[in-house]
């Protein structure tokens, strides 16, 4: 191999890659050998940060499938067929720093799934070609023009990300807190009815306190499990929201850099550093929040979700609720919170004045 050329071994023979004309954002091969047509390869961000341009992207065709759609006849295909072939590999390092690759479907221009060994074929090729460039000297340009092409796009995506699962988080808290009155209102109804038939055994009393869907033993089941379910999906929105917004915001920062002449590392992340807290407290009217205790979550996932769940009881007794906020400090997490019940509060306001 090298720097224009290399050498696939596939299951259908030796693929020759070679390299076409340069693009600013892409290296396009011509296949010859065992298979015919072209490979197209460009940057892309890695699968689970969107604000890091360290993959590369690899799709059957000589356009960016991602972009646009290669005519049926410019498909890649095996040297002995007709049929042409869609498809892509991202090539990736894990946390670890081993290489990955995730293979999107690959199917025929007809729609057809094609056999094992064309599968293995195209797969090898995407990945020799994916291999090739992520090793080229000028791979750190082609990552640089791939964010300036896509952020555009990541950018409205994770805007819209950010404000849906915050909409989500909101009406998970809103149900949250009706699930402990509707609680309460059941178990009431439930023992009135068993004092009824304790005094006055009937078959009708009887069939009240039975456990079917819909009757009150039922209900009362479902909103004991309601409340501490909607709270921890609540807190899981609130991460997905946070994790939306601090990819946007890194993009926008690594924008702004570029554009005051700097080079931002790939992947350069927001200047401070942001832990999760726990802000327990009281909505009021118009967006006021009255902060009772502010705590740091712990970092581990399920160890966040328990002591999530145990604030959460502990403040339903006073009527009160938790919140999953990130900031830089315990008094910076208190402000954000406030922050984000305006926010919501304004927002739930205009969707109920909306003509």
């Amino acid at each position: 191999m090298n720097r224009d050329s290399l050498t696939v071994e596939t299951p259908a023979g030796p693929v020759h890659a070679t390299v076409g004309p340069l693009q600013d954002d892409a290296v396009v091969f011509e296949l010859g050998g065992a298979m015919r047509g072209q490979v197209h390869v460009t940057g892309t961000h890695h699968p689970r940060h969107w604000d890091q341009f360290t993959a590369v992207r690899a799709c059957l065709g000589p356009v960016n499938a991602y972009q646009a759609t290669a005519p049926d006849e410019a498909l890649p295909r095996l040297a002995r067929s007709r049929t042409g072939y869609r498809g892509s590999l991202t090539l990736y390092r894990d946390d670890l720093n081993y290489p990955q690759a995730t293979v999107y479907p690959m199917q025929s221009a007809a729609g057809h799934t094609p056999s094992q060994k064309t599968a293995a074929t195209l797969t090898a090729v995407l990945r020799g070609c994916a291999e090739h460039v992520a090793q080229r000297e000028d791979l750190f340009a082609i990552l640089e023009a791939s964010r300036q092409r896509d952020t555009p796009a990541l950018l409205r995506f994770l805007t819209w990300s950010a404000a849906h699962h915050q909409a989500g988080a909101a009406r998970l808290e809103g149900e949250a807190r009706t699930a402990l009155p509707a609680w309460r209102a059941a178990v009431a109804a439930w023992w009135t009815a068993a004092r009824w038939f304790s005094a006055c055994p009937h078959p009708v009393l009887l069939l009240v306190l039975a456990d079917y869907p819909g009757s009150l033993s039922r209900t009362v089941a479902v909103e004991q499990w309601r409340g501490p379910y909607c709270r921890t999906a609540a807190a899981r929105e609130h991460e997905y929201a946070h994790r939306a917004q601090t990819e946007a915001d890194s993009l926008r920062a690594q924008a702004r850099a570029r554009s005051r002449g700097r080079r931002p590392a790939p992947g350069s992340a927001a200047p401070q550093v942001e832990r999760p807290y726990f802000v327990v407290g009281q909505w009021k009217g118009n967006g006021e929040v009255d902060v009772w205790h502010v705590e740091e979550a712990p970092a581990d996932p399920d160890a966040r979700a328990d002591t999530h769940e145990q604030h959460a009881s502990d403040a339903e007794t006073a009527f009160g609720s938790v919140n999953v906020v990130y900031a830089t400090s315990p008094q910076a997490a208190a402000d954000q919170a406030r922050h984000e019940a305006r926010q919501t509060s304004e927002r739930i306001h205009r969707d109920l004045t909306r003509p």
